[in-house]
């Protein structure tokens, strides 16, 4: 039993909908759940791709499953939203990872997921599904923390609608909404339970990362310094 994952983030985000802004901040964050994730078993790939230029090396967390990629998508994130960056993001990896991918677990790169094995059990007990999804919480939405697809799947629904998704000010087609429509055919995702903060508010989800882990993150920044990540004041 053994998966991919792939984290998806912005250290230095441009677009204005976000309260949980700082790159230092953000960058603790990653850290925090890349290391979380990588103590995964069942996962023998994780992928993190920064879509704002950022980059973390591979070499910080000396595990060879690791996988790190940059892109800068800040222009179609500041003009739109960031749910376009993200799924572009998701093109970027399907198309230059190192390891070919047939289907993927996606998460928003800050968080993890303390119940992922349950999830993991439920998703590979359905070998012959293509998408699991939960519905939002809201209406007309898909919760797109944290969803599984096939690589194949995501290539022939997802990315022919990336360009639709123009929603400035969530005032018209989001990556929310786009999800949602597909809703009818996926399978239903029990509810994650999150740990991390939630970037637009800043409020923590169903808890976060422990005091120590946050302390080892700030003293990898520390050792290093942000120019390392390619981050400049």
């Amino acid at each position: 039993m053994s998966g991919t994952l792939i984290l998806t983030g912005a250290i230095r985000p441009s677009w204005r909908g976000i309260v949980r802004k700082a790159p230092y901040t953000r960058l603790v964050d990653y850290l925090c759940g890349i290391r979380r994730w990588l103590e995964i078993e069942t996962l023998d790939h994780v992928i993190y791709c920064d879509a704002s230029g950022c980059r973390i090396p591979e070499k910080l967390f000396g595990s060879e499953k690791f996988e790190s990629l940059t892109m800068d998508a800040s222009e179609q994130a500041g003009r739109f939203e960031a749910g376009r960056a993200e799924l572009e993001s998701i093109q970027f990896i399907l198309r230059h990872s190192r390891k070919k991918i047939e289907s993927f677990y996606k998460c928003t790169g800050r968080l993890f997921v303390e119940n992922f094995t349950e999830l993991q059990m439920k998703i590979i007990a359905a070998p012959n599904a293509e998408l699991f999804l939960r519905k939002w919480y809201g209406n007309h939405w898909a919760d797109t923390r944290f969803f599984y697809i096939k690589a194949k799947t995501f290539q022939r629904l997802v990315e022919p609608r990336i360009r639709e998704l123009t929603g400035q000010a969530y005032g018209g087609h989001v990556v929310e909404s786009l999800f949602y429509e597909f809703l009818q055919t996926a399978w239903r995702l029990p509810q994650p339970v999150f740990l991390g903060h939630n970037g637009h508010t800043g409020s923590i989800y169903d808890g976060t990362y422990t005091d120590e882990e946050v302390r080892a993150a700030m003293r990898m920044l520390s050792l290093y310094g942000l120019e390392y990540f390619g981050i400049r004041q």
